[in-house]
């Protein structure tokens, strides 16, 4: 008589074997094996999961994991996956749409920046912060003491508080401007100087812990492009890099972030020019890498508006006016658009794909 053989009982991995295994896993991933068991959706729901997920995404190759989000309306831009082909250029795959409740729907969102997955978005009378890899959001108060086309806005975070901050300031000389703390859930205003006034109605880039813009400074009666920071530890502005010096005339017309570096562009409508450099210190007054210089024949660059992204494989994403957006080839100079609806004025930020919640506990 045969004895039964007993069945085999999988031996369960470490916790700490486990945590590492799903640190290393993609956040649309980590969404679905929520539903595993009881015990992954409270680790994979916790904060301090959340944070450990953030930094090694953001030890690693962020490209990746960055996407784009835009409104008019509020849609999420997979620009890798219509780069490589996922989905045959599928709407769905390399596009999804995204919708928050408003008060008043004749309002469209208007964007104030991102930071660790996180995108601030304005509307008249209150702020919203959302992920929109969650899909979670959270009303923050609003306080609307400035005129809009006087307004330079900012969202980021504070490392030395732990705590992301919204920064409201016009380009007047009263050197004030109003901070919103996710942490303490309230506005307050602070005295700043500005060494050169941000006379710009743009949301400022996050990058290393501060905002920064992109403003001309007037150097013996010569105008200049300077990158201005705010330190939102310090909450004090510093003019923390010169543009890089080029042999011709342009206007250097926004910043962006590529991976870990900062971005900065210009176009020039002459010869259909398109150049952009990255940087990633401040040390010795910046030190500027040449990202690409290409002629954009194929495409009416006097039309650019913004460059909101750069893939893996060298292609730009491009915003054009204030209605469409096109992945440019510069290899051969070929373009295709993205399948992206408008159906008003386009802003677009690039964002991270992460876990990271709107409510700090």
């Amino acid at each position: 008589m045969k004895r039964p053989v007993p069945e085999a009982v999988a031996e369960p991995f470490p916790e700490d074997i486990v945590i590492e295994i799903l640190l290393r896993v993609p956040v649309k991933s980590l969404m679905r094996f929520k539903c595993v068991c009881k015990r992954w959706r409270s680790l994979i729901s916790g904060l301090g999961f959340a944070r450990s997920h953030l930094q090694r995404l953001k030890a690693g190759d962020m490209v990746a994991s960055q996407r784009i989000f835009k409104t008019s309306p509020l849609e999420t831009i997979d620009y890798e996956a219509l780069d490589s082909g996922i989905g045959g250029g599928d709407r769905a795959v390399v596009v999804r749409a995204h919708e928050l409740s408003l008060d008043d729907a004749c309002w469209e969102p208007l964007l104030v920046g991102s930071c660790d997955g996180l995108v601030c978005l304005h509307v008249p009378g209150r702020f919203l912060l959302y992920n929109p890899t969650t899909r979670e959001c959270r009303d923050l108060p609003g306080l609307d003491l400035f005129e809009p086309d006087e307004l330079f806005v900012g969202f980021g975070y504070d490392p030395r508080s732990d705590d992301y901050k919204i920064v409201q300031g016009d380009d007047a000389e009263n050197g004030q401007v109003v901070i919103f703390s996710l942490r303490s859930g309230s506005w307050r205003m602070t005295p700043v100087q500005q060494e050169n006034h941000l006379a710009v109605s743009e949301q400022g880039v996050y990058w290393n812990g501060a905002l920064h813009w992109c403003v001309l400074a007037e150097r013996r009666n010569k105008s200049e492009t300077v990158i201005m920071s705010f330190d939102l530890s310090e909450e004090k502005f510093h003019q923390v890099l010169r543009a890089p010096e080029v042999d011709r005339d342009m206007a250097f017309e926004g910043l962006g972030v590529h991976g870990a570096s900062l971005l900065l562009y210009h176009c020039t409508m002459i010869n259909d020019l398109f150049e952009a450099w990255v940087t990633n210190d401040y040390e010795g007054g910046g030190s500027w890498i040449k990202l690409f210089c290409v002629l954009t024949d194929s495409v009416s660059v006097h039309k650019f508006v913004k460059i909101p992204a750069y893939t893996r494989s060298g292609k730009i994403v491009i915003q054009i006016e204030t209605h469409q957006m096109t992945l440019l080839d510069p290899e051969d100079d070929t373009y295709k658009d993205y399948p992206i609806q408008s159906d008003g004025e386009i802003e677009s930020v690039i964002y991270l794909e992460t876990l990271v919640s709107p409510y700090l506990d």
